[in-house]
């Protein structure tokens, strides 16, 4: 029977004030827009209402987007998959298999980042002191991947790499 260890991160809920927040925000920002440019012809305030609709919009998006997404990282058989989960769609981007797998490492113990290493985060808490790092090989590109683990997905974690290693140095 093959081994699944799952760990899901997410945000908190998104709260409704928030969510009205944004709206009301939005209404206003439009609003202010075409009284303003109103006064330089119907055209310009047209125009500026649009502008406005557009950038409200995408940074509300990014808000929600930031705010409802959330992180599962998944250990299939020794084999690493981290997905980003928004609402039911989930877009799995990694697998890393141990082989891969250049170091473990806690995030305050990072050194300078080299501009070839590739960085990606999969976290939602801002405290480092829980932020693990994964350097890893993948098509002969060099990724960093920070998780936020728990302790029994970071020992399941520790468990493959140190295998892994192992095998390395008996072969």
């Amino acid at each position: 029977m093959s081994s699944i260890l799952k760990q899901t991160v997410k945000n908190k809920h998104i709260s409704f004030w928030k969510i009205l927040g944004m709206i009301v925000i939005t209404v206003i920002m439009v609003n202010a827009a075409i009284g303003f440019f109103s006064r330089y012809g119907a055209s310009y305030g047209s125009i500026a209402a649009i502008i406005s609709l557009v950038v409200c919009s995408v940074i509300c998006g990014y808000i929600l987007y930031k705010d409802l997404a959330f992180y599962n990282y998944r250990i299939i058989e020794d084999e690493l998959m981290v997905e980003r989960v928004i609402g039911r769609s989930n877009h799995v981007f990694f697998h890393i298999k141990p082989k891969d797998i250049v170091s473990l490492n806690p995030y305050n113990e990072l050194q300078p980042s080299n501009k070839d290493i590739k960085q990606y985060k999969f976290v939602i808490n801002n405290n480092k002191d829980d932020w693990y790092v994964i350097e890893f090989l993948k098509e002969d590109s060099s990724y960093r991947l920070i998780l936020e683990p728990n302790q029994a997905f970071l020992k399941a974690l520790k468990r493959n790499f140190e295998k892994s290693k192992n095998d390395r140095v008996i072969s």
